[in-house]
């Protein structure tokens, strides 16, 4: 995991990723298609180039936002290390987001930034929760939408999670 060493300054690491994918994104776009096949051909180059980084920035984000959240409503004014995997590059010991004080971990999290609780991602939302609610601290599940908030609130009752649900 990576040390979240000032919320500032990742945020503006973050921005500058958001402003490479978009710049990326207007070159693609300002393409002149004159054809389906030169259409199809854009949306391919668009998909290779921003997909993953539309995933993960958005994710990214999230995850830095839910740290700022929790330090001003679970610590204020103490003084709480913040460990993430930006990328989702964490392995099943690991949560997006983990808040450590006096070398105690107090929080673990996990955050979405899925839109809709369907297919893949409802199975997804199971996994997740199921990984979070065997880490240790008070335990955190962050989404975007009252969908996805409704059906991980949903599947926390059912399993008996002692997570909290919160919706950024």
């Amino acid at each position: 995991m990576e040390h979240i060493h000032n919320f500032t300054e990742t945020e503006q690491r973050i921005l500058s990723d958001i402003r490479r994918c978009l710049e990326s994104v207007r070159g693609i776009t300002s393409q002149d298609v004159t054809s389906a096949t030169d259409g199809a051909s854009v949306l391919n180059k668009l998909r290779q180039v921003a997909y993953e980084d539309i995933n993960q920035i958005q994710h990214e984000e999230m995850i830095l936002r839910a740290a700022r959240l929790l330090q001003s409503t679970e610590f204020p004014d103490q003084q709480i290390d913040w460990y993430w995997n930006p990328r989702q590059t964490g392995d099943n010991s690991e949560p997006d987001l983990r808040a450590i004080r006096g070398g105690e971990i107090v929080i673990s999290a996990e955050i979405t930034a899925s839109e809709k609780p369907v297919g893949t991602i409802d199975t997804h939302i199971r996994d997740t929760l199921t990984k979070l609610n065997n880490m240790p601290g008070r335990k955190f599940y962050f989404v975007r939408t009252a969908s996805m908030e409704q059906r991980a609130k949903t599947k926390v009752e059912k399993g008996r999670y002692a997570i909290e649900i919160k919706r950024i």
